[in-house]
């Protein structure tokens, strides 16, 4: 009885695992891939994994579009969201350059995630209370700083809503400082 018994706990444990064994191929980066980059199944491999109930969040071969980029940066290995894929249709967002009032973090390159806080300055000339102005824009590129100017902070291309750009402009118009905080991503490691 004992031994039918461990058999049956056996039959059960197995059959436990087997039913909620289900593995899929999805797609995960072969090499790092900065925001705005185009995506190819060349810069694709397929992994086996068990992603349980987030598995339809995550990109299969066949779900690959045509003329599809990241918008945010992938690492090499990452597993590719569905969410981090555009095609110029569906992107709303435009390149616009500011100036950082205070310095760039090591982690600012092209590919990362910045938030635009912005420090108005008041009819006084007295700095305001910062605010974020734009959450998770997606850094293009820096640009090389002149050395005749070096105490100047070097400029910095960002991809950032539509919707945001007319704000940006204003606070710059109106003498406030801007300031790009770096944010750390699941990416990142």
């Amino acid at each position: 009885m004992g031994l039918s018994l461990i058999g049956a706990s056996v039959g059960v444990v197995s059959f436990t695992i087997s039913a909620n064994n289900h593995t899929d191929e999805f797609l995960v980066a072969t090499r790092d891939l900065p925001a705005g980059s185009p995506v190819v199944l060349a810069d694709l491999d397929i992994a086996l994994v068990n992603l349980g109930l987030g598995a339809e969040q995550y990109l299969r071969e066949s779900d690959l579009p045509d003329s599809a980029y990241v918008l945010g940066p992938l690492r090499k290995g990452q597993l590719v969201p569905k969410s981090m894929l555009a095609s110029s249709i569906i992107d709303k967002r435009v390149p616009v350059v500011v100036n950082s009032a205070m310095g760039l973090a090591s982690g600012v390159v092209a590919g990362a995630s910045v938030d635009v806080w912005i420090t108005p300055i008041t009819e006084d000339k007295v700095a305001g209370e910062p605010y974020v102005l734009v959450l998770a824009a997606e850094v293009a590129r820096l640009f090389e700083q002149n050395e005749m100017f070096g105490d100047k902070n070097s400029d910095v291309e960002l991809w950032v809503p539509v919707d945001a750009v007319g704000p940006v402009l204003a606070a710059i118009s109106n003498g406030a400082s801007v300031s790009l905080i770096l944010r750390p991503t699941l990416a990142d490691g």
